[in-house]
């Protein structure tokens, strides 16, 4: 997992590095649900909250412990990154599952970490302990299983320092729906900012249920 970097900085950019941290994993990566570029799409939307200049207006300069943090994972065999951010992306997938295309050839069974498949006249998918990493898409040779959608599991609120607290998991949610919960959370937080003060902080003293009414798209 990586920080954004720009080859061109702009002011815009400088002014996001100032206020937020963010981290992404390489899309290249071959356990990646699946590849999307969102290092630019998580930067725009910290822009247009209005973060980095409401930061700018309280810190003539930034330390690392005013940065809102935020971390996606192309994965669920997750680095602890996301977990341990202000705000964190974990790429997931829903399956769909066809029983009648299925040959037994057990490459999925092999490939499921969390012994969620199980053959009973075709491939039978237990969801409750699906993680949606697609591994088993990858190696189905008829397509018996396949991505039905793909999203984000979105976490909330982690942090480390003096009182870690790990982040805690709102749900699963499009790309699009997931930014837009981004947005919320810097403006809930703006809204009840205090100087030193984590998003896990905020949630822990509102309390995790009135939060996340209030952030949930």
């Amino acid at each position: 997992m990586t920080r954004v970097k720009d080859s061109h900085p702009s002011p815009i950019h400088g002014a996001i590095m100032h206020a937020s941290a963010i981290k992404t994993c390489q899309t290249s990566c071959p356990r990646a649900v699946f590849t999307a570029e969102l290092s630019a799409k998580l930067e725009a939307t910290v822009a247009a909250s209005g973060w980095p200049d409401f930061l700018l207006k309280r810190y003539a300069a930034s330390r690392r412990h005013h940065h809102f943090r935020i971390a996606a994972a192309s994965c669920a065999n997750g680095c602890a990154q996301p977990h341990i951010a202000d705000f964190g992306l974990i790429a997931t997938a829903r399956l769909s599952v066809h029983p009648e295309k299925c040959t037994a050839c057990r490459q999925c069974l092999s490939a499921c970490a969390e012994n969620a498949l199980k053959l009973d006249q075709g491939i039978r998918l237990d969801t409750a302990r699906c993680l949606g990493c697609a591994a088993c898409v990858r190696v189905c040779p008829v397509s018996a299983l396949e991505m039905s959608e793909q999203g984000y599991r979105v976490l909330l609120g982690g942090k480390l320092g003096r009182h870690p607290r790990l982040a805690h998991e709102l749900g699963f949610f499009s790309e699009k729906d997931a930014l837009r919960i981004l947005s919320a959370t810097l403006a809930v937080l703006m809204g009840r900012y205090r100087a030193g003060q984590r998003l896990g902080d905020l949630i822990r003293d509102m309390g995790q249920e009135n939060f996340d009414r209030l952030v949930r798209p």
